[in-house]
């Protein structure tokens, strides 16, 4: 696949992402803090680290985790991404990215499945991992 480029735009539109997309692949978190961020799973684009930021002076950064940060425009709140903290990778989040509602992606990986609640359920068939897997993984 060619690398496309895309946009993340907060709501307010003072924080904007440029960004090429990799792949056409997302990923999905089930851990408590995706789920208290977003208000449910958290779906997010692997977009490597060549991420260039405009209104920056907008834009804060939390450490939600040893592993990760996750960014958010401060004027408006919108969730942007979260980074890993030691490699500089951004995973971007697909409600705040200008994809279209056509375009085709599919779920490459669910994290923390053991953590997912009973009251929703994907149907894709994609790798998963438990939260003991990813501790070791990226801890």
């Amino acid at each position: 696949m060619e690398k496309t480029n895309h946009e993340a735009i907060c709501f307010c539109g003072k924080v904007t992402l440029k960004i090429q997309k990799l792949k056409d692949e997302f990923i999905v978190c089930h851990c408590d803090t995706c789920k208290k961020w977003n208000g449910g799973p958290q779906f997010a684009m692997p977009c490597g680290t060549d991420v260039e930021i405009q209104g920056a002076e907008y834009l804060s950064e939390f450490t939600s985790s040893p592993w990760a940060k996750r960014g958010f425009c401060r004027n408006c709140g919108t969730h942007l991404y979260f980074k890993m903290s030691q490699s500089g990778t951004y995973n971007i989040l697909l409600g705040a990215m200008d994809l279209d509602k056509k375009e085709k992606l599919h779920m490459s990986m669910q994290y923390f499945i053991d953590l997912k609640p009973d009251y929703y359920s994907f149907d894709n068939d994609c790798p998963v991992m438990t939260e003991a897997e990813v501790m070791e993984k990226f801890s």
